[in-house]
């Protein structure tokens, strides 16, 4: 419609302007010639219907001729501003020249100016490697260290978002760790924030593969924390098992031996008899050493203290009154703090007031809560917690008594100088927000995927391959991909094996999708999905169970961003874009590509106002394509 009425205004003036070139031309002719202009008048005014006619048919038919002249000509003059918007995000995009004359000779223009900011872009990229060259030794050598260790380590910031992870701290924490997700939905948030306060002490926490060793480093400032990862038995593993089956044996043996010894034997059996209560004995000796040893560590009496009051404020919403006696500064007390914690909260979680007071007695710690009423019953994970550390715990009307094995700490020579500084690498990640739809683009973690299926129906055909790669705001993180292939338990048409290659053959064998299933769902936990033409992979996910709205669609930004273009094919775009095209119709060849094509719009969107997520969406829900549903 825009289009037309301005045609209709550029006909008007054109109209206009030559209808008075041809009155100022009959008006200069008949200068002086009064019996001519008469006749001229006269015969116009007998004619005028005909006149009026054929003037009507000519702008008729002129308009007929030019329109489609003019369309072409705005239609290429607007696809040629949208072509120019890619050079900036690739630079060695060149326009083609075709359309009118002057249209090539601007085109030609452009891309001799995009030649000469892709010559300067090109040297400021040479010395900004140069410059770097010493900082990416370090990260090499920092990376190399890290990934020879054999413990996990992973870098968080201080909300638990990961930074940095090594390969053995991958496989402790499985597909749900990755950079930009958050550690709280791996590891029990309380424990963690609990051994942050313990940075020199290690705890036991259940992780997604089984119990892990954990210890919380925090790094200076308010640069996050360093956790270290180890794998731990629980009594109940292989070695637990030995154990509790050599004291059960054992307790059979004391049993039969005190049977024996309530009978009369003769004379010659009861050494034999003294012999094997001996030898019982020393296994109960021999099994005692053996056991595991309490989860508990010593700390001192005065943070033991300030734990607790900050857990019980945190976990019961109790703020205590503390007193600890002088003569009790110094103990190492040996708890399990964690445990202790937890139990303490679950005993005073309906209290209000409760002042918590520290003695010394003897070789022991003695810790008193004491209510304005009597006390509850404690709950039975304190109990645990107490006996775990070979404590002891009693009720005395209004106050709760508690006596934990201490020690003194030994004394330690003063420090000579200021503590160490840590070395702070530049390593930086940008928050994810509370609200997905006020987030920046370039601020989220993304899951670009792609599936390969048997066919084109998701009621009838199966997914027989998937692969994902996350993406974070524009950096392709190409260490962290999924990739899988799927026994679809049925041939698969040749139409589509001419497609993706992949025959029934080669995937017979291969886990069935509810075993790949789980590993994709944690792969695409916490992060926006992404893909191209997504509606498509989206009916085989959400038949298959998997339904993690929103969804980006590269298809519908490329219609987005470039409307007059016709060709918006992956391919296509990532040619258009300067991205190689490799693996394609493989499903993690394409989730790549999808990946980099995207890193290169961010800033065209960014060209054309669009700032976060919301915005982008609801733009794109306008489209006619985006009603498209398979």
């Amino acid at each position: 419609m825009r289009e037309a009425l301005r045609f209709l205004g550029a006909l008007l003036l054109g109209l206009l302007l030559v209808g008075g070139a041809v009155g100022l031309g009959l008006f200069l002719l008949l200068q002086g010639e009064e019996a001519l202009g008469r006749e001229l008048l006269r015969v116009a005014g007998e004619r005028f219907p005909a006149l009026l006619f054929v003037g009507a048919l000519f702008v008729l038919v002129l308009a007929a001729l030019l329109y489609p002249l003019f369309l072409g000509y705005l239609a290429a003059t607007r696809a040629l501003g949208q072509e120019a918007e890619v050079l900036l995000a690739n630079p060695a995009h060149r326009l083609r020249l075709r359309g009118p004359f002057e249209l090539q000779a601007l085109a030609g223009l452009i891309n001799r100016l995009a030649a000469h900011r892709e010559a300067l872009e090109k040297e400021v990229e040479a010395r900004v490697r140069e410059a770097k060259a010493l900082l990416e030794g370090e990260r090499q050598r920092l990376a190399a260290l890290i990934g020879h260790l054999p413990q996990g380590v992973v870098l968080a910031t201080p909300r638990g978002q990961v930074l940095l992870y090594n390969a053995p701290a991958r496989r402790l924490l499985g597909e749900g760790l990755g950079a930009g997700k958050s550690l709280f939905g791996l590891l029990d948030r309380g424990l963690l924030v609990h051994a942050l306060a313990l940075p020199e002490e290690r705890f036991l926490a259940p992780g997604p593969k089984g119990l892990l060793q954990i210890q919380a480093v925090p790094l200076e400032g308010e640069g996050g924390f360093l956790l270290l990862l180890e794998e731990a038995q629980e009594g109940g593993g292989p070695e637990g098992a030995t154990l509790h089956r050599l004291k059960d044996k054992l307790a059979g043996l004391k049993a039969l031996v005190e049977a024996l010894g309530s009978e009369t034997l003769p004379e010659g059996l009861k050494p034999l008899l003294r012999t094997a209560r001996a030898t019982a004995e020393e296994l109960s000796a021999l099994a005692a050493r053996l056991e595991a040893p309490p989860r508990a560590a010593e700390v001192r009496a005065e943070d033991l203290l300030s734990l607790l009051a900050q857990a019980l404020e945190r976990e019961a919403g109790v703020s205590p009154g503390l007193a600890l006696e002088e003569e009790a500064k110094g103990l190492l007390v040996r708890a399990d703090t964690y445990a202790l914690v937890r139990g303490l909260a679950a005993t005073l979680r309906e209290e209000e007031e409760v002042f918590l007071q520290g003695e010394r007695a003897g070789g022991l710690l003695r810790l008193t809560l004491t209510l304005p009423h009597p006390i509850p019953d404690p709950h039975p994970s304190l109990e645990e917690a107490v006996e775990r550390a070979e404590g002891s715990l009693w009720r005395e009307g209004f106050r709760l008594h508690l006596l934990l094995p201490a020690r003194e700490a030994p004394r330690l020579p003063p420090r000579e100088g200021p503590p160490p500084r840590a070395e702070v690498f530049d390593l930086s990640l940008l928050a994810i927000p509370e609200e997905l739809e006020e987030a920046p683009l370039e601020g989220l973690l993304y899951t670009a995927f792609d599936l390969e299926t048997t066919g084109l129906d998701p009621e009838k055909d199966a997914i027989i391959a998937l692969g994902a790669v996350h993406l974070l705001g524009r950096r392709v993180l190409r260490q962290e991909t999924f990739e899988a292939l799927v026994d679809p338990g049925r041939p698969i048409p040749r139409a589509s094996t001419e497609i993706h290659g992949l025959t029934w053959e080669m995937l017979q064998g291969k886990p069935r999708l509810e075993e790949v299933l789980p590993g994709f769902r944690a792969f695409l936990e916490d992060t926006v999905l992404l893909a191209h033409n997504g509606a498509f992979d989206m009916a085989f996910l959400r038949r298959a169970g998997v339904d993690q709205p929103p969804l980006v669609d590269t298809l519908l930004l490329s219609h987005l961003l470039f409307p007059d273009l016709q060709d918006h094919r992956l391919e296509r775009l990532a040619e258009r874009f300067g991205v190689p095209v490799l693996g394609r119709h493989t499903a993690l060849g394409d989730a790549l590509m999808t990946a980099e094509v995207f890193a290169r719009m961010v800033p065209l969107l960014r060209e054309r106002g669009y700032r976060t997520l919301g915005e982008v969406l609801r733009d794109c829900a306008r489209l006619p394509l985006a009603g498209l549903r398979y």
